[in-house]
């Protein structure tokens, strides 16, 4: 039995002034935002998430720290994994965040990390002021599932988040996992930065006892949200799933990866950032390599399947706003799909890649970059009678004149490339792949 290590199960952290209520000014802040301006708000704010106010460790002082690793003297630490930060009135201020894996949890809604921090009561708050918070989780085995949720609030300090997410999974079939991260961010002056790294690596080795099914079934999905007055926006976004399947038998082979509907999109990320006078820059990429080998006897059959049609593989969006500063995105999608078989016997074979990537920059100037690429790569052996299907799907769009986006599309199906580029203001593109045992070919639609 392998072992399975879960994050923390809600870690909540407040940057406000100590003993100050709510204020008559308090009426200016972003009314969809959580109320954390006194203590019985944060209470009633614990009470609506399920969090018992009790449970919790309150800290206060001027910097603030919860997790495995005090930084040292001057710091007020606490290695409890529910805890109130208040700073108090005094420069810098500052609360930082560890949610780190402190726990073995066999129940699958322990895998979660919550972070809130606010710092929009701080009357001296001044642009050193940080809120900073990380989550990583480590998942081996059995049935991985984790979610980390970070949001940041600001007035002239500025808010830093990482999520590192990693689940490996080597036991027996079936294999599911999930991840899914999301920050959100605001902060009237200061600047946002958000990282997230979510990997899923699932391993399945030969397996003799007939009949043989293998299934891997992996979704992540990541949100960032960032709002900035003055201030830059940055954001950068990385989704990996790893999946292999082995098998050997004198019987009929199943294998099947990304075919369950509940878990598509497998890969869906959403990027959403505004500023008044400063910068966005955003980096997404997502990565999905599947790789199925079987071999079985000449009277047997065996069945490879790979992924779903849309609205399955890969989805993203990014959508920036901002006012007279050059706006930055680039946006991958990487897929690679290979089967191989070893068999005189009947071979049944399916491959689906699709890939779906938008950019939206509105504002800016003409030096707006704008980058989108798209590749799949689907191969198999035996080559004869393929069965391949991909749908690439790219849209653009610059509002500035003279702002223009590129988008570069790549298929290759059993070694022959298929590529189609553009560079405009505005793009439509979407094209349909497939190879079988007659055709090897791309239908280009502009819409």
């Amino acid at each position: 039995m392998g072992t399975k290590v879960a994050t923390v199960i809600v870690v909540v952290g407040l940057l406000m002034m100590a003993g100050v209520g709510a204020r008559a000014d308090a009426s200016s802040t972003d009314r969809g935002q959580t109320d954390l301006s006194s203590l019985p708000a944060i209470e009633a704010y614990l009470t609506s998430i399920g969090v018992d106010p009790g449970s919790v460790v309150i800290q206060q002082g001027p910097l603030n720290y919860a997790g495995p690793l005090c930084p040292g003297d001057g710091w007020n630490c606490t290695a409890a994994t529910r805890v109130v930060q208040i700073a108090s009135s005094a420069s810098p201020a500052a609360n930082i965040f560890d949610c780190l894996p402190s726990l073995d949890a066999l129940i699958p809604a322990l895998n979660e990390c919550l972070v809130v921090q606010s710092s929009l009561l701080d009357p001296l708050e001044t642009s050193s002021s940080m809120n900073s918070a990380s989550c990583n989780t480590d998942l081996s085995d059995g049935s991985g599932k984790s979610k980390c949720t970070i949001r940041q609030q600001a007035k002239k300090g500025n808010n830093n988040a990482n999520v590192n997410q990693r689940i490996n999974q080597r036991g027996g079939s079936p294999q599911t996992a999930t991840e899914d991260a999301e920050i959100n961010q605001t902060s009237d002056t200061g600047k946002n930065t958000a990282t997230i790294r979510l990997t899923i690596q699932q391993t399945l080795d030969i397996d003799s006892t007939p009949p043989v099914s293998q299934q891997q079934q992996a979704r992540q999905t990541a949100k960032v949200t960032q709002t900035a007055g003055g201030g830059n926006n940055s954001s950068d976004v990385q989704q990996t799933i790893l999946q292999a399947e082995d098998a050997q038998s004198n019987s009929d082979i199943t294998q099947d990866q990304n075919t369950d509907p509940a878990f598509a999109p497998n890969q869906k990320a959403t990027v959403t950032q505004t500023t008044s006078t400063g910068a966005n820059t955003s980096n997404l990429q997502h990565q999905l390599t599947q790789r199925q080998h079987a071999n079985s006897c000449t009277t047997c059959t065996i069945t490879q399947n790979q992924g779903l049609p849309f609205p399955g593989g890969q989805s993203g969006s990014v959508t920036q706003t901002a006012g007279g500063v050059a706006q930055n995105s680039i946006a991958g999608q990487n897929e690679s799909q290979t089967q191989d078989a070893g068999t005189f016997g009947t071979l049944i074979r399916t491959k689906f890649g699709p890939e779906d990537c938008c950019t939206t920059q509105n504002g800016g100037t003409a030096a707006n970059n704008c980058q989108i690429t798209q590749s799949n790569d689907q191969a198999q052996t035996p080559t004869a009678n393929p069965s391949m299907n991909s749908e690439q799907k790219g849209t653009a769009k610059e509002d500035v004149v003279g702002a223009n986006c590129t988008l570069d599309q790549t298929y290759t199906a059993n070694g022959v490339p298929h590529h189609h580029t553009e560079t405009a203001p505005v793009i439509l593109h979407d094209r349909f792949c497939s190879a079988d045992a007659e055709t090897n070919s791309c239908s280009d639609e502009f819409f």
